[in-house]
C-alpha cells in the first residue's frame, strides 16, 4: 500500500441509515472521482462533518484502478485502514437526448442550494444550476427528471436544459439555465395555472406542485423540479393537480 501523489477534496457526503456508515464522494487532483465509505466510530463525528479536515485524516490510498473503498478499524488493527477497494461499474443515467455533455470537473461550485443541487460556474455557459446524483442510489431520480426535460424540450415551460453532466464515462445529472426569481404566492395563481394547463396539454403531470416549485421572474412563471413528473392522459388527475395548486398558493398569500 502506497500513498498516491494526490490531494483530495470532499465533494459530497451522505449517511447510510442501514449500515451506520458515512459515504463520501471525493475528487483528486488527477481528475479521478472515488467513493469511500467509513464505518461509524472510526473518526470523531465532528471530523467526519468538516469536509476540509477529513482528507488529512484518511489512511494512505491504495494504488491500483479502483473507484470504491471502505475504511474501518478493529481491536486487532485499531488505526483507520482500507478494508477493501474495488472497481465498480457505477450506474449511469441512460435517458440521453441532448447533444451537449459537460464533465463535472469543468464546474466551479459556487453555492450548494440543496444536497444534490448547486449554483455553479462554467467557462462556456457562465452561471448555471447543476442537478446531479451524488451517489449511485440517487441515479433513478435524475434519470426520471432528465427524461421529463426531454418531454419539455422546445415548449418553453421549464428552465432551459443546457446539457448532460458527466463523471468520467457515465452521466450523473444535468445543467440548467440559472433564473433569478422568487417562490410563487397567491397573487401568482393565475399565471401558475396557465403554465400548468400548458404542461397538462402535453399530457404531463408535474407530481409535486407547491409554491417552491415555481420560479417567478421578469413577469413570467417557470415551473421547476420535474423529478416526479409522469406522462398521463387522465383528465381527472390533471384536474386534481390543478385544484391542489390553487389550495397550496391560496394558503400562502
Amino acid at each position: 500500500m502506497t500513498d498516491l501523489p494526490m490531494s483530495l477534496v470532499v465533494l459530497d457526503l451522505a449517511d447510510d441509515p442501514n449500515s451506520l456508515a458515512t459515504h463520501y464522494r471525493l475528487s483528486t487532483n488527477e481528475g479521478r472521482t472515488v467513493y469511500v465509505s467509513i464505518d461509524a466510530g472510526v473518526y470523531e463525528i465532528d471530523d467526519c462533518s468538516f469536509t476540509s479536515k477529513l482528507p488529512r485524516l484518511l489512511p494512505p490510498f491504495p494504488s491500483g484502478d479502483w473507484n470504491k473503498g471502505h475504511i474501518t478499524k478493529s481491536m486487532e488493527r485499531p488505526e483507520p485502514h482500507f478494508a477493501w477497494t474495488r472497481y465498480a461499474d457505477l450506474p449511469s443515467i441512460t435517458a440521453l437526448w441532448h447533444q451537449t455533455y459537460v464533465d463535472f470537473h469543468e464546474l466551479g461550485i459556487c453555492e450548494k442550494l440543496m444536497p444534490n443541487v448547486a449554483e455553479a460556474s462554467h467557462p462556456v455557459f457562465g452561471q448555471v444550476i447543476a442537478k446531479y446524483a451524488r451517489f449511485e442510489w440517487e441515479i433513478a431520480s435524475y434519470h426520471a427528471e432528465t427524461e421529463a426535460y426531454h418531454w419539455l424540450n422546445g415548449h418553453h415551460i421549464g428552465p432551459q436544459f443546457l446539457g448532460h453532466l458527466t463523471e468520467g464515462a457515465r452521466v450523473i445529472g444535468f445543467l440548467l439555465q440559472k433564473l433569478d426569481g422568487h417562490d410563487a404566492c397567491a397573487r401568482d395563481l393565475a399565471r401558475c395555472e396557465e403554465v400548468v394547463r400548458k404542461l397538462h396539454s402535453l399530457d404531463i403531470l408535474h407530481g409535486d406542485l407547491n409554491r417552491h416549485n415555481f420560479l417567478v421572474h421578469e413577469e413570467r412563471v417557470t415551473p421547476i423540479d420535474f423529478e416526479t413528473a409522469v406522462k398521463s392522459t387522465n383528465e381527472g388527475k390533471k384536474a386534481q393537480e390543478l385544484q391542489g395548486l390553487g389550495k397550496e398558493l391560496l394558503e400562502n398569500p
